[in-house]
């Protein structure tokens, strides 16, 4: 009967390890989710601000293009 006790305690142990767990992968996974989310959202971020940075950048040689031209004529 003591061995009986024993066994059904340790799956009693085994069992409440495994619900912990569980639990833990559940968090961490909303946690990862979470974070991915966000990792998506700066991602995009960067990349408009590199177009912008692009945008401008064209938009300064364009204008040095404009000027050359003027002083040309000139």
């Amino acid at each position: 009967m003591a061995a009986d006790i024993d066994v059904n305690s340790l799956l009693a142990q085994k069992d409440a390890l495994i619900r912990e767990q569980r639990d833990q992968i559940i968090r961490l996974k909303r946690e990862l989710d979470g974070v991915a989310s966000e990792r998506d959202l700066l991602l995009c971020e960067n990349s408009n601000l590199r177009f912008e940075l692009e945008m401008v950048e064209l938009k300064r040689l364009q204008d040095e293009r404009f000027v050359g031209k003027i002083a040309i004529i000139e």
